[in-house]
């Protein structure tokens, strides 16, 4: 189960751009809970700008549920705010 995403990665946030296999937490806005999230496909190159990106639920398989097209998360390391990404499929 994989969800297509568009991330932006705010610059001055990070000292470097994440790679594949990055593990943050997302927290969608109706939730308010962080949910381990991975990368396994990303490739940026900029911050500041939209990249497309597949991720998948660490965890927890029912997040898929809870979640849909459309839906905003932001995108966290520990109590830090790193970036922001929408939902833009779903491939379950």
């Amino acid at each position: 189960m994989y969800l297509l995403a568009e991330v932006f990665f705010y610059a001055g946030q990070r000292s470097s751009l994440p790679q594949v296999g990055y593990r943050p937490d997302a927290v969608f806005d109706n939730a308010g809970n962080y949910w381990g999230i991975t990368f396994v496909e990303l490739q940026a190159d900029r911050f500041d700008v939209p990249i497309p990106a597949i991720i998948k639920f660490t965890f927890e398989e029912y997040h898929y549920s809870e979640v849909s097209v459309g839906a905003t998360f932001s995108i966290m390391e520990g109590g830090h705010k790193v970036g922001v990404g929408k939902i833009i499929g779903m491939d379950i």
